[in-house]
C-alpha cells in the first residue's frame, strides 16, 4: 500500500447514516463491474472527511460485505486495510513540509505523479488498483493538470476517487472527466435524531443546526466546544470594542484563548451578523457602501485568517481584520464613504 506520511490515524474509517446510501450505490456498481474509472464526490460537511473516504475504499474492496454493503472487517482485504497495508491502494493528501514541519497548503505535483505511477502498476490482488485523493480541492494547478492524461486514458483495473468539500475549486477539465456525486448534509429530522443520539442537549440542537446550515458533524463538534456560549461572549466583547470600552489589543486578549478554527468561525458569524443587520435597514448610499465593505472584509478575513505560519502572524492578521471592522462600522454610522484600511487580495 502507498500512503502519504501524514495519512490517517483511524485506519478503519467511518460512515454516517446519511452517507451509507452513497456507499451502497457505489459498492453495487462495483459488483456489477460498472464502477467509473474516476469519481468526484463533493461532501457538504466542513468536517475533515478522510475517514469517510477510507470507509468507502474499504467497502469497495471488501470480499464479504454485510447489510447495506458494510465492510465485514474480517476478510483479507478488510484486514489489510485495517493494517494500513493494502498493496493496491494509494492515499494522497496534504503532507507535512520536511523543512518547516508544518502542513503544506496544497497537494504537490510530485505526490500526484507518484499516485499515477501506482495506478499504472499491475495489481497484486484481483480487486484492482484504487486511489483516493482528499481533499481534492487542495491540488494546485500543476497537480490537477498532471491528472488529466490519467483521467482521459485510465489504467486497466483502476479507480480514482476524488473527495472534495468544494468541487467548484477544481478545474472544469477535471470535473468533466469524472462521475460526479453530491453527498449532502442530512435532512433536519435525521440531523436532530443523530445529534440527540450523540448526547447533544435538546434545547441547543436547533440552534447549532441553524448555525452550521444542517451540517450535523460540524454541529456536534461545535457543541463539544460550547461554541454558542463562546460566540455570545465574543459578541459582547465586540460590542464593548465598538463602544470604545476595549481597544483592539484588549479585544484580542479576550479572544486569544480560543482555538484558531473556533475564532475564525466567530469572526465569520460576527461579520455575517453585521451584514444581515445592514440589510434590515433602508439602503441609503452610505449604507450600500458599508454593506460592500463588510462583504469585502468577510471575503478578506476568510482568506487571511487561514494562514497560521506562526502565532504572531495570525495575531497581526486578526488585529487587521478587527481594526477594519471597526472602521467600517464607524464610517457607516458617520455616513462616511472612506475606504477601510485593509487591502483585499
Amino acid at each position: 500500500m502507498s500512503v502519504d506520511d501524514s495519512a490517517i490515524d483511524l485506519i478503519e474509517g467511518k460512515v454516517l447514516p446519511w452517507q451509507q446510501q452513497t456507499v451502497k450505490h457505489l459498492v453495487e456498481l462495483n459488483q456489477q463491474r460498472r464502477l467509473p474509472h474516476a469519481i468526484l464526490i463533493e461532501i457538504a460537511t466542513q468536517v475533515d472527511s478522510r475517514n469517510f473516504g477510507w470507509y468507502l475504499v474499504t467497502a469497495l474492496l471488501c470480499k464479504n460485505p454485510g447489510d447495506e454493503h458494510r465492510p465485514c472487517g474480517a476478510c483479507q482485504h478488510c484486514r489489510l486495510m485495517h493494517a494500513n497495508n493494502y498493496p493496491d491502494f494509494t492515499f494522497t493528501t496534504v503532507i507535512e513540509n520536511e523543512k518547516t514541519h508544518k502542513l503544506n497548503k496544497d497537494i504537490k505535483i510530485d505526490q500526484v505523479r507518484r499516485l499515477i505511477h501506482q495506478l499504472s502498476l499491475t495489481p497484486n490482488l484481483q480487486a484492482g488498483k484504487l486511489a483516493l485523493v482528499y481533499p481534492a480541492e487542495k491540488m494546485n494547478t500543476s497537480s490537477a493538470n498532471s491528472l488529466l492524461k490519467t483521467l482521459e486514458e485510465p489504467a486497466d483495473q483502476s479507480t480514482l476517487i476524488l473527495l472534495t468539500h468544494n468541487a467548484g475549486k477544481l478545474p472544469i477539465t477535471i470535473r468533466s472527466r469524472c462521475q460526479f456525486i453530491k453527498l449532502n448534509n442530512p435532512p433536519m429530522d435525521m440531523a436532530q435524531s443523530w445529534l440527540t443520539q450523540q448526547g447533544v442537549e435538546a434545547q441547543v440542537i436547533q440552534e447549532y443546526l441553524q448555525l452550521t446550515h444542517q451540517d450535523a458533524e460540524l454541529a456536534l463538534n461545535l457543541s463539544k466546544q460550547n461554541f454558542i456560549e463562546n460566540l455570545k461572549q465574543a459578541q459582547a466583547h465586540f460590542q464593548d470594542y465598538l463602544d470604545n470600552q476595549l481597544d483592539v489589543v484588549g479585544l484580542y486578549n479576550q479572544l486569544k484563548h480560543l482555538e484558531p478554527s473556533t475564532l475564525r468561525l466567530i469572526i465569520k458569524n460576527v461579520l455575517i451578523g453585521s451584514i444581515q443587520a445592514c440589510l434590515e435597514r433602508p439602503l441609503e448610499a452610505s449604507k450600500k457602501q458599508q454593506l460592500k465593505h463588510l462583504i469585502d472584509l468577510t471575503k478578506h478575513s476568510n482568506f487571511v485568517l487561514q494562514t497560521e505560519e506562526n502565532n504572531l502572524n495570525f495575531q497581526l492578521q486578526l488585529e487587521d481584520v478587527l481594526i477594519s471592522f471597526k472602521q467600517i462600522q464607524n464610517r457607516g454610522n458617520d455616513n462616511a464613504s472612506t475606504e477601510p484600511g485593509y487591502l483585499v487580495t
